[in-house]
């Protein structure tokens, strides 16, 4: 008789579950996942991805983005990704939370709900050159890792979009600074 009382008052404080937290265990999930394969990735990785040239006089002349690497990157970014974004995750709801009343609400020992996700990734890569001085340039390749991951179940519904950059290379371009003639003025 208790089992059943219990299964009765579980399953009545489970419909009162929000959405946000769902959403907020999709995005947590969502995250870890993006930034463990970002960091297990580049890890694996020892290229740079960036090839500086030089002249004869030891000056830098160009300044390339290496696109074999960052392709691979990407590769095996989204490889990863496709793996863990398709996975369960558990969002830990205090039992207080679950009841209809007020004073409980966040107390109690936790319970976990498990949510099954479905999702998937898109990486792009961004240069940029930005002054960083007179006569410097500072040269940076960032990586942008968007997901999208949602939930199938229609108690649980969630449906998230987020993105983390990662910064992959910075360079400082440094020039000559232009010489100025000196005028004597009598």
């Amino acid at each position: 008789m208790a089992l059943l009382i219990w299964e009765t008052l579980s399953e009545a404080g489970l419909s009162s579950i929000s959405q946000e937290l769902t959403e907020t265990a999709a995005r947590g999930y969502l995250l870890s996942s993006i930034t463990q394969a970002v960091e297990e990735e580049l890890h694996d990785r020892e290229s740079t991805f960036v090839s500086v040239n030089r002249t004869d006089n030891g000056e830098i002349s160009a300044v390339s983005a290496d696109t074999t690497a960052l392709n691979d990157l990407k590769s095996g970014v989204l490889s990863r990704l496709s793996e863990a974004l398709n996975g369960k995750v558990n969002a830990y709801v205090p039992i207080g939370s679950l009841t209809s009343i007020g004073i409980l609400n966040g107390r109690g020992p936790k319970v976990p709900v498990k949510l099954k996700l479905q999702g998937a990734a898109d990486v792009s890569f961004h240069t940029e050159f930005s002054s960083a001085g007179i006569n410097q340039s500072c040269h940076r390749i960032t990586m942008t890792v968007t997901g999208r991951v949602y939930s199938q179940s229609n108690r649980f519904a969630a449906q998230v979009v987020d993105e983390t950059e990662t910064v992959l290379a910075e360079t400082v371009v440094v020039g000559e600074v232009p010489k100025v003639a000196h005028l004597d003025v009598n």
